[in-house]
Formats: C-alpha cells, structure tokens, sequence
C-alpha cells in the first residue's frame, strides 16, 4: 500500500564501459524536482497540535467547543445531539499531496507534515493522504444548547472559543534520502538533485494529523438570536409541559374509566360465579334425581316383566284351567248298566227318572235315602 502512493521520478540507465582490462560502471540519473509548497486547499485547513490526541477518534472531537489561548488548546465540552450524532466517512485512495522535500520547503517541520523536520543534505519523500472525515450538517448543531451555555460566558473567553465543526484525519507518509558522498556504494532507490546523489532504502514512515473546521463562539451566537431562540424554546417548554399536564389528566382519566369497566366487569364475573355455582348445584340435584328416576324406570320395567311373565302364566293357567272345566262339563259320568252297557251322563239334567230307572236304580229307594 505505501509504495502503491510513492511516486518515482527517476530513471536509472546502466551502462558497462570497458577501460584498460577493467569493468568501471557508470550511472546516469534523470535529475528530479523538489516540492516547495503545500496545495493551497490542504494549508487553509486549521491543524492544531494540541488536537493529536483525537487521531484515533476524530467523531469525538466533532462538537467539541475548544478554547485556543496562544499554544495551548483546551477541551471544554461537547455540543451534539444524542439523536444525531457526527457523519464520518471514510478515504483509502484521497491523495492530496506527493513529492521530494528538502530544507527549504515552506511547511518544513510543521504539524500538517506531522512535524516532518529535513536537515541539510536529506531529502525527503513526502505523501499526504485524507483517510477519514466527520462532520455535523447545519441541522445537527444543537444552537439552543450552546447558547444557553453561552450566557455566563465572559466577552474575552468568547473571542479564544471555537465549536469544531468538522474534522479530517490524514496520513503522512515519509522516507528520508540521504547524500551520497564521493564513490560510495548504494542500494536502495538512487536519485539526483541539482547535481548531487541521494538514496536511501528505508521503508515509509506513516504518521497521522487532524485538521479541523471551527467556528468561533461569537460568529456562531452571532448567526443565531439566542434571545428568541430561548424565548420560544421556553415558550415551547412551557406548552410541552401544559401538553404533557393534558395528557397526564386525560390519561387519568382514562385511568378511571378503565377501572370502573374493570369493576363492572369483576360484579359480573362474580354474578356469573354465582349464577354458574347456583347452575352446576340445580344441575348436580337434577342429575341425582335423574339417576333416581332412571333408578325407578329400571324397577318398575322389571317389575312390569315380572307382571307380564306373571299375567302370561296366569293366562296360561287360566286357560288351561277353562280347558280342564270345560272338559269335565263335557264328560261328567259314565256308568255300565248290569247288561254292560255303557252310559255317558255330559249334563245332570240327563239324570232324569227314567234314565236312573234304565240304568238299574230304585229311583223311589234314592229318594228314601236321600230323604235320610
């Protein structure tokens, strides 16, 4: 990645000269220019050394309010809405800056070089980068709260104050290229300069510096009338508390009505206890004088067969027993007289004088001793 951004201005041809039964190699290189200024969009960037703590977290310097007395630069608090917090976007490609420095160049150990010093005879290569970039739109800036805290805040220490708006970090990559003195031996990456050798084989070297966009206290409380600003938060406060004393009365009274249906409907939970406890005792009363009616129903239908079977064998009796006394009506008697005749007597009025005299009897004798 870091050499991917090096930018590599010479050209090294080889040629082999032979001389005298000797090998001597010369080295021609393309000479190269040197950078002597920063673009001027990167140098009307603020770079505050005391802000290097914050490389790693620059969202967190965003909204920060910052007080610059000479060198020194203090934090003092934050201004940012917990509902909309800073944007940051991120960069790996933004290469604003690439080139060979030496002593003279115009930002020489500067912060927005990362401090990056070249002494006399060094060159140094030098590639500026943004990676990352955080800031909070105009809708963003919770005005009401800085101004609030603005009040109290005494005329001289607003002029030192300033609200960062945004920031960016970038990093610096950096190779130092030395001198080459005399016939001595080099490797690495070889270059000239008005003249004269450098090379060097040292790897890159990265460091990171913030940059940040401020706003003074002043300019900001100037671009906003705390005054109405106030007036008609505390107008609004004032209405959000009357709204909110509206809705709690309505809430209660949603309370109550909802308590008194919670009522209503435990009496008539209760009255259906009641009512289903009264339901289930009919039911179990009904259904034991069911079972005692089922009970008797059995009885009585085996009673009735019994009755029936009875009746049948009386009828059955009865018949037989009309059967028998019609069959003795029908033969009552049966006499031989003394010849051997035979007489069947079917009905008393048949025993007549005359029969009883046929028969053999002394009928007069009969009625004698009937007479006894």
């Amino acid at each position: 990645m870091l050499l991917r951004y090096s930018i590599i201005l010479s050209l090294m041809l080889l040629q082999v000269l032979p001389v005298a039964g000797q090998v001597s190699r010369k080295i021609k290189l393309t000479p190269v220019s040197l950078g002597m200024d920063l673009p001027e969009s990167y140098k009307q960037r603020t770079f505050i050394k005391g802000l290097a703590g914050f490389v790693n977290k620059i969202d967190q310097l965003v909204g920060a309010m910052i007080l610059v007395d000479e060198s020194k630069t203090t934090v003092l608090t934050r201004f940012v809405r917990q509902d909309k917090p800073p944007i940051i976007t991120t960069s790996t490609s933004d290469v604003i800056y690439s080139a060979r420095i030496d002593n003279k160049f115009k930002f020489n150990g500067s912060y927005s070089i990362a401090s990056t010093r070249v002494e006399k005879d060094q060159i140094y290569e030098l590639i500026v980068t943004d990676i990352g970039f955080a800031f909070l739109p105009e809708d963003y800036i919770p005005y009401l709260e800085i101004c609030r805290a603005a009040t109290n805040v005494a005329p001289e220490t607003r002029k030192k104050t300033y609200y960062v708006r945004s920031a960016k970090l970038t990093t610096v990559y950096t190779r130092a290229y030395q001198k080459t003195l005399g016939d001595t031996d080099v490797n690495g990456v070889v270059f000239s300069v008005g003249g004269e050798v450098f090379h060097s084989s040292d790897q890159f070297k990265v460091d990171y510096v913030v940059s940040v966009d401020l706003v003074s206290l002043e300019k900001l409380l100037s671009l906003q009338s705390c005054n109405d600003l106030i007036n008609s938060e505390e107008i609004a406060r004032r209405e959000k508390v009357e709204q909110a004393r509206l809705a709690a009365a309505k809430a209660e009274e949603e309370k109550r009505t909802r308590e008194q249906e919670l009522n209503a409907a435990k009496q008539q939970v209760e009255e259906m206890k009641k009512t289903l406890g009264e339901s289930i005792s009919r039911s179990s009363e009904m259904h034991k004088q069911l079972q005692d009616a089922q009970e008797r129903e059995k009885a009585a239908l085996l009673q009735l067969n019994d009755a029936i079977r009875l009746a049948n064998e009386m009828a059955s009796r009865a018949q037989m027993a009309q059967q028998a006394a019609e069959s003795r009506e029908s033969v009552i008697l049966t006499f031989k007289n003394k010849e051997g005749k035979v007489l069947e007597i079917k009905n008393l009025d048949e025993l007549s004088e005359d029969k009883l005299r046929a028969l053999g009897f002394d009928v007069e004798i009969l009625k004698q001793e009937g007479h006894r």
